[in-house]
């Protein structure tokens, strides 16, 4: 039996679906079904019904998830400390929001390889937070406080927000015709939807909600409303007009990195996470406005 196989069957135990299985794995469906069959050969048990409206656990695939996820985590918990061990080489995988990923981080990261040859990064930019127990990364960059308990965590820097429109959109349109390019409605979008609230003293209507700050700008830009963008993104944008500056920091964004306890020892995480904090300093005295 492959044992990488069972990350598959925890993974899809949790989704219900191939096609959220493969985006958290960052595989092709049809590796997850392969490597799920395959992992179902070996033990002579049917472990998922296949269903229209997704894969579901039979009982002996429920059965099963309590004894695979103490394997998974003794395997892991084996490689987090062996990795420890490394010198300074290898993969450091880092998850961190396209954007500040872009825009904030790469540039910084960038250097430390030219310091270090044998390093390697593999940076997943992806809005979903990652489970660093299950080793989908080794160090995460988030823009909301992490809940998660037993792991490292350190808060990098508070970054301002302002309210954007597309050049020219707050001399063509009136304001009581201004609508709103929002989040989805998460505790994030939320509070940057209550901040405009705040700001315009009413509630502007939203008909376009994203859950990426990329897509947000994108429709703003475009002249389809006024919406919250980080400070570093907004201002260096030249579609982008600022409206209205987050001067009293009642919605400043949190960024945090968090990193399993397991792997503080490895020498290419903790050069990464000492690049981190340099980064935040100096983000901190660029962009916090």
């Amino acid at each position: 039996m492959n044992w990488n196989d069972l990350r598959y069957f925890l993974v899809l135990a949790e989704e219900n679906s191939l096609s959220g299985a493969a985006r958290r794995l960052r595989k092709e469906h049809t590796t997850v079904a392969r490597r799920i069959e395959a992992l179902e050969s070996d033990l002579g048990t049917k472990l998922f019904d296949r269903l229209p409206r997704g894969w579901q656990l039979t009982s002996a695939g429920r059965n099963l998830v309590p004894v695979a996820e103490r394997v998974e985590e003794e395997a892991l918990t084996f490689e987090r400390q062996a990795k420890g061990d490394e010198a300074a080489h290898g993969v450091v995988r880092i998850s961190v929001p396209p954007v500040a990923g872009r825009v904030l981080f790469a540039p910084r990261l960038a250097r430390l390889l030219k310091a270090h040859k044998g390093l390697e990064f593999e940076i997943i930019g992806a809005a979903n937070i990652v489970n660093l127990a299950r080793r989908e990364a080794d160090v995460a960059v988030r823009m909301i406080t992490p809940r998660e308990p037993g792991l490292i965590t350190r808060k990098l820097v508070e970054l301002g927000v302002g309210l954007y429109g597309g050049v020219g959109y707050k001399d063509r349109v009136p304001e009581m015709d201004w609508e709103f390019c929002g989040y989805e409605d998460t505790t994030y979008g939320a509070s940057k939807r209550e901040w405009v609230r705040t700001v315009l003293d009413r509630e502007l209507p939203c008909r376009f909600r994203a859950d990426d700050t990329e897509t947000v700008r994108q429709f703003i830009a475009a002249g389809h409303g006024v919406g919250v963008l980080p400070r570093y993104f907004g201002d260096r944008d030249d579609e982008l007009e600022l409206i209205h500056a987050d001067v009293e920091g009642r919605s400043r964004e949190s960024v945090w990195m968090v990193v399993h306890p397991d792997m503080r020892r490895s020498p290419g995480v903790r050069l990464v996470m000492d690049a981190l904090i340099k980064a935040a300093n100096n983000i901190a005295e660029e962009y916090q406005v």
